[in-house]
C-alpha cells in the first residue's frame, strides 16, 4: 500500500503551480539576492576602506606663490616625523596619486601643474597607536611653516553607522521577501489540496498517513523552490558580476579589488538551497495542519 501511494502523484506534472510557483520564486530570489549582494558588496567595500584608512594621517604643506614645497622642506618634515615613536612610515603623496584622487572632480585629463596644490605626506601609525595631531603639528611648524596634521578620515564612526543602517535595511528587505515566499507557498499548497481534495480523502481513508501525503507536497514544492531559486540566483549573479566589472573599470581608489567584491558574494550560494528547504518545510507544515483540521 505504501509503495503504491508513493508512486501516486497528487500534484501532476502539468499542474499550473509547476509553472507559476517557480517563476514567482525566481522573481523573489532575484530581488533577495540583489538586496543581499548590495549589502555584502557595501560591507566588503567599507570594511576595506576602514581598514586601509584606520591609523592613517596626512601632513599638509601649503603651497606658496612659487609652487609646492621644495624637496629640502619635505625631507626635513619626514625626518621630524621619524622621531615620533608612533609613526611607522611617512611618504610624500606622488603627483600621479593626487591626479587619481582629483580625477572625479577635475577629470582624468586635467593638468595639475597650474593648480596651487599643497604637498601631502601620508603617515602610517604603528598598529594600535594614535598620533597626537596637535602636538605633532606644533613640532612640524618648527621645520615647515603652515604644516598641519590630520587623520586621513575623521568620520570613520559615521561611515560605520551608515554602513550598519544600509545593511539593516537590506536585512529587512530579505526578511520581507522571505515572508512573501512563505505566503506564496502556503497559498499554492492550499490550492493543491483543494484541487485534489477528493483523491487525498480516498488515499487517507484507505490507510495513507498524514506524513506520507505531506511528504509528497513537501518534495513537490522543494523541487519547485530549488528550480526557482537557482534561476533567480543565476540572474541576480550575472547582474552583480556586471556591476562589479563596471566598478573595476572605474579604477577608483575608494573601491576594493574586484576579486574581493566577488568573494564577498560567496554566502549567496546558499540561497537556492535555503529557499528550497523553506518551500518544502512550509508545504509540509501547511498540509499537516490542513489534514489535522479535517479530522
Amino acid at each position: 500500500m505504501i509503495a503504491c501511494f508513493q508512486r501516486l502523484r497528487l500534484l501532476p506534472r502539468g499542474a499550473l503551480s509547476n509553472r507559476l510557483v517557480p517563476a514567482i520564486i525566481a522573481c523573489m530570489v532575484f530581488l533577495l539576492c540583489l538586496a543581499g549582494s548590495a549589502a555584502l558588496i557595501l560591507h566588503a567595500g567599507l570594511a576595506g576602506f576602514q581598514q586601509e584608512l584606520a591609523g592613517r594621517y596626512t601632513v599638509e604643506l601649503p603651497a606658496d606663490p612659487k609652487g609646492p614645497a621644495d624637496p629640502a622642506t619635505i625631507a626635513r618634515v619626514i625626518d621630524r616625523l621619524a622621531l615620533d615613536p608612533a609613526v611607522l612610515s611617512a611618504e610624500p603623496v606622488s603627483t600621479g596619486t593626487m591626479a587619481r584622487l582629483l580625477a572625479p572632480w577635475l577629470g582624468r585629463d586635467a593638468s595639475l601643474g597650474d593648480l596651487p596644490l599643497p604637498t601631502l605626506i601620508d603617515i602610517a601609525a604603528v598598529p594600535g597607536s594614535t598620533l597626537d595631531t596637535a602636538k605633532l603639528g606644533a613640532a612640524l611648524q618648527e621645520v615647515a611653516a603652515g604644516a598641519t596634521v590630520a587623520p586621513a578620515v575623521t568620520s570613520l564612526k559615521e561611515i560605520g553607522e551608515l554602513a550598519f543602517a544600509v545593511e539593516l535595511a537590506a536585512l529587512v528587505v530579505v526578511l520581507l521577501i522571505a515572508a512573501c515566499l512563505v505566503t506564496v507557498v502556503i497559498f499554492a499548497t492550499r490550492a493543491g489540496l483543494a484541487a485534489h481534495l477528493r483523491l487525498i480523502e480516498i488515499v487517507h481513508q484507505i490507510g495513507a498517513f498524514d506524513r506520507q501525503i505531506a511528504g509528497q507536497f513537501s518534495r513537490h514544492f522543494l523541487l519547485l523552490g530549488l528550480a526557482g531559486g537557482v534561476l533567480g540566483f543565476v540572474l541576480s549573479g550575472l547582474l552583480a558580476l556586471a556591476v562589479i566589472a563596471l566598478a573595476g573599470d572605474a579604477q577608483s581608489p575608494f573601491l576594493p579589488a574586484g576579486t574581493t567584491l566577488r568573494s564577498s558574494l560567496l554566502p549567496l550560494l546558499a540561497v537556492p538551497v535555503a529557499v528550497a528547504m523553506i518551500a518544502g518545510a512550509t508545504a509540509e507544515l501547511t498540509v499537516r495542519r490542513a489534514l489535522r483540521a479535517q479530522v
